[in-house]
C-alpha cells in the first residue's frame, strides 16, 4: 500500500514501468525523462543540526561464533516453550470455515461490501444432559431419570452478523422424556418435539452501522447492534430478565459522559410481542407485549444497572403494569464483592387482592474474598420481597440466584424452596470451593426463609429451611459429572428432600 510522500501525495506507480516496492523519488529517471540531458548527482541532504560521521568497525556489533553449537533438533520442536495444542471438543458439524483451524482462512466475499466482509460459517453445537433423581416434592416422592438435548445451531455471514437458532428435540416446554417411577409404577414419558416457540429462539442479529459502511464501501459510520426474531433476553445477570420473546432490541455501545463522571454506559431498548414467560397473567400470558430500556453504566469503580418495562395485559383485565429494576455492583477494599438490587411493580388497576404484579423486592449479594479468592469463596445472600413482586420475564423465580436452595435444575423437578419473594424474607449461607486447575467444585449452603403477613393468598404457606450440597468434576475435555442432595423443612406442609446424579456432554 503506498502512503503519503515526503512532498505531498504520491501518485501510483504505472504497472510494468515503475516499481511498486520504490517510492517515487528513488526511481532513476527514463531517457524520455532526460530529454538528451545528462543525469546530475546532488549531494545527500540532511539535517543541518546534524553532521557526517566518518565509518567505524566498532558501529556494528561482530558477527556470533558458532564453532561450539550444537544444535538440538528436539529443542527446535519445542519452539513455542513446549506449549501444544490443547485436546478440546468440536461441535457436531463445522461447515465452510472450521472453529478451530490452522493456518490462515482462504479470502474472504465481499458481496455485503469491502468493509463488511463475508466469511460465513455454519456450526451445531450444545449438550446432552441425562440425570437419575430420586425427589420427595410436599409428600410426591417419585424417581426419576430424565434427559435434555440442547441444539445450537450458528450461522455466522459476518464478522458482526449471523442466524442464530436454539432448540431442544427431546423436550416440549418443561416436560423432558424420561422414566419415571412412582408409588411402584413406571411409566415412560415421551416428548420429542422438533422446535417449541415457548421455550426454543430463533433470530438474527447483527450491527446496522456495519451493514450500513459495507453498503457505501466505507468503514462503518456508527455502531448499533441489533436483534430481531424469537430472541434470548438476560438482563441484570437474569434476576430481572431472563427469557426468550418475540420482539427486536437495539443497543448504543460505549459512550461515556465526563460530566457524570460515568467511563462508559451503553443503551439497549426492546420491545416484546408474544411468548414472555410471566405469572402476572394467568390468562393469555404468552400474548403480552412490553417495550423497555435498559442500562449499563460505568462509574467509579462500580457499575449501575437500571431497566424499566411497561407491560400490557393480554386479556385486559387491569393488570397492565410498571416493571422497575435496578441493581449496583462493586468491590470494597479487597474484601468483600457486593450486589444491591431492587424490582419494583406498579401499576395495576385491580383490587389488592387480586393484583399478580404489585410490590417490592430488596436483593444483597455478598461474596468475600479470602487469601485463595478464585478457590475459597465464602458467600451470604440475603432477601426481602413485600407483596408480589414479579421480574419481567423468567421461568424461575426472582430468588434463582440467591442460592443453590432456591434454583430448580430444570430437568428432573429437583425440589427447591419457594422462589417467588411473596412477603418472606431471608437468606443463602453457604461457601463454594473451585479446584486448583477449576476442574472441580462443592458447594455447601443453609438457606432460610420467613414468611409473613397474611397467609391467606401467600405462596409460602410458612417458615422454611434447607441444607444442600452440590459437586461437579470434569470428565476429560468433553463430559461433566455433577451430584446434588437437599433436604428442606417447611413450616405447614411436608418437608422436602431430593437427590441427583447427572452426566452432561458437551459438544
Amino acid at each position: 500500500m503506498r502512503s503519503l510522500g515526503r512532498y505531498g501525495p504520491v501518485p501510483a506507480s504505472t504497472p510494468g514501468v515503475d516499481s511498486s516496492h520504490s517510492i517515487i523519488w528513488d526511481q532513476m529517471p527514463t531517457p524520455p525523462q532526460l530529454n538528451g540531458a545528462v543525469m546530475q548527482a546532488e549531494p545527500p541532504v540532511h539535517d543541518s543540526c546534524s553532521n557526517d560521521a566518518p565509518f567505524t568497525s566498532i558501529d556494528f556489533a561482530p558477527d556470533p561464533k558458532l564453532d561450539s553449537y550444537c544444535w538440538d533438533g528436539q529443542a527446535e520442536l519445542g519452539v513455542y516453550g513446549g506449549k501444544h495444542l490443547n485436546l478440546t471438543q468440536y461441535p457436531w458439524i463445522e461447515g465452510f470455515t472450521p472453529l478451530y483451524g490452522n493456518g490462515a482462512w482462504p479470502p474472504s466475499f465481499t458481496f455485503m461490501g469491502p468493509t463488511n466482509l463475508v466469511r460465513p460459517k455454519l456450526y451445531l453445537y450444545g449438550d446432552f444432559r441425562t440425570a437419575v433423581a430420586s425427589n420427595n416434592n410436599v409428600g410426591n416422592s417419585q424417581g426419576i431419570w430424565a434427559n435434555r438435548l440442547n441444539l445450537d445451531l450458528d450461522f455466522p455471514i459476518t464478522a458482526t452478523e449471523r442466524f442464530h437458532m436454539f432448540f431442544g428435540p427431546l423436550d416440549q416446554g418443561q416436560n423432558f422424556t424420561s422414566v419415571v417411577v412412582d408409588e411402584s409404577r413406571m411409566e415412560v414419558e415421551d416428548n420429542f418435539d422438533g422446535w417449541d416457540q415457548n421455550t426454543d429462539t430463533m433470530y438474527f442479529e447483527g450491527d446496522l452501522g456495519y451493514l450500513i459502511g459495507g453498503a457505501r464501501g466505507t468503514d462503518a459510520p456508527f455502531d448499533m447492534p441489533f436483534a430481531a426474531g424469537l430472541i434470548p433476553m438476560v438482563l441484570q445477570n437474569g434476576v430481572w430478565l431472563e427469557d426468550a420473546f418475540l420482539g427486536a432490541a437495539a443497543t448504543i455501545p460505549a459512550k461515556n459522559s465526563p460530566g457524570l463522571d460515568i467511563s462508559n454506559f451503553d443503551t439497549t431498548f426492546f420491545a416484546g410481542f408474544k411468548e414472555l414467560t410471566t405469572d402476572a397473567f394467568s390468562v393469555d400470558a404468552d400474548d403480552a407485549q412490553f417495550v423497555g430500556v435498559t442500562t449499563f453504566m460505568e462509574r467509579r469503580g462500580g457499575y449501575f444497572e437500571v431497566g424499566a418495562a411497561y407491560v400490557d395485559d393480554p386479556a385486559d383485565l387491569g393488570l397492565d403494569y410498571f416493571n422497575l429494576g435496578a441493581s449496583y455492583t462493586r468491590r470494597y477494599a479487597n474484601l468483600l464483592s457486593n450486589s444491591m438490587r431492587v424490582i419494583v411493580n406498579a401499576g395495576q388497576d385491580v383490587p389488592k387482592d387480586q393484583r399478580t404484579a404489585d410490590g417490592y423486592l430488596l436483593l444483597m449479594e455478598n461474596s468475600f474474598l479470602t487469601p485463595l479468592p478464585y478457590n475459597i469463596i465464602p458467600y451470604a445472600n440475603f432477601f426481602a420481597g413485600f407483596d408480589r413482586p414479579q421480574p419481567l420475564g423468567r421461568l424461575q423465580g426472582p430468588l434463582k440466584n440467591t442460592g443453590i436452595n432456591f434454583e430448580s435444575d430444570l430437568l428432573t423437578g429437583y425440589p427447591f424452596l419457594d422462589d417467588s419473594g411473596n412477603d418472606t424474607y431471608g437468606g443463602a449461607f453457604g461457601v463454594d470451593l473451585l479446584g486448583g486447575q477449576f476442574d472441580r467444585q462443592f458447594i455447601v449452603e443453609t438457606a432460610v426463609l420467613q414468611a409473613f403477613g397474611d397467609p391467606v393468598g401467600r405462596i409460602a404457606p410458612g417458615d422454611q429451611y434447607a441444607l444442600g450440597v452440590r459437586y461437579q468434576v470434569r470428565l476429560g475435555n468433553a463430559w461433566i459429572l455433577r451430584a446434588d442432595a437437599m433436604h428442606g423443612w417447611l413450616e405447614n406442609s411436608n418437608d422436602i428432600d431430593g437427590a441427583r446424579l447427572e452426566l452432561r456432554h458437551k459438544f
